[in-house]
């Protein structure tokens, strides 16, 4: 069964924008595959797409807070794929007790209009250490503890082409109409071209 593992501790950073993970904290998903994040991980929500922040509120405020966190950080660092990841983050989000149909119109979000990446040609291996080291453990890696982990300045790529309105007028079929994210895909594809 998923759960989380530990119970995150943040600091705002004094812009009001970025927050720092004070602990180690993981998501073991339903394949029991770990997704850890490490103490000092900063994170700021940009994995979700603000303009669906109008309908579904900030990435820090709410259930969906925790499956956020491990969410953004693994779009940060890349070391798994990019639709595996963003599936992690509905699964962390209905463990976290997000309604069904809120999680579908969030994974829509992610899946619409997040960011990719080719894990190859993006891999960060010092970010990557910290993710894998002592997994099952909460205790902080060396990496982590030595001083806080900046986000890499590397790119990663979005779908060439958004229409916030299309989608926006589309999160009453994700909620009524998808019963899985594998319909919200497939509704995505045909409604609105294809992702790649």
């Amino acid at each position: 069964m998923a759960h989380y593992t530990g119970r995150p501790r943040f600091e705002w950073d004094e812009d009001g924008r970025i927050m720092t993970l004070l602990n180690r904290f993981a998501f073991v998903d339903d394949a029991k595959r770990v997704w850890s994040v490490p103490a000092n991980a900063r994170v700021d929500g940009a994995s979700i797409p603000k303009f669906a922040w109008s309908i579904l509120g900030s990435p820090f405020v709410g259930r969906y807070r925790k499956a956020s966190v491990v969410h953004d950080w693994y779009c940060d660092v890349r070391t798994r794929k990019w639709k595996a990841t963003h599936r992690m983050f509905y699964e962390a989000m209905r463990t976290s007790k997000v309604s069904g149909a809120k999680a579908r119109i969030m994974y829509a979000a992610v899946y619409y209009a997040g960011p990719r990446w080719a894990v190859a040609a993006d891999y960060d291996s010092r970010l990557a250490e910290t993710v894998s080291a002592e997994a099952f453990s909460l205790e902080q890696s060396a990496l982590a503890a030595a001083e806080a982990i900046e986000r890499p300045d590397v790119t990663i790529w979005h779908r060439r082409e958004t229409d916030p309105q299309a989608f926006l007028a589309m999160c009453d079929d994700f909620a009524k109409s998808c019963k899985s994210i594998d319909d919200v895909e497939a509704m995505i594809e045909e409604k609105m071209g294809a992702t790649e």
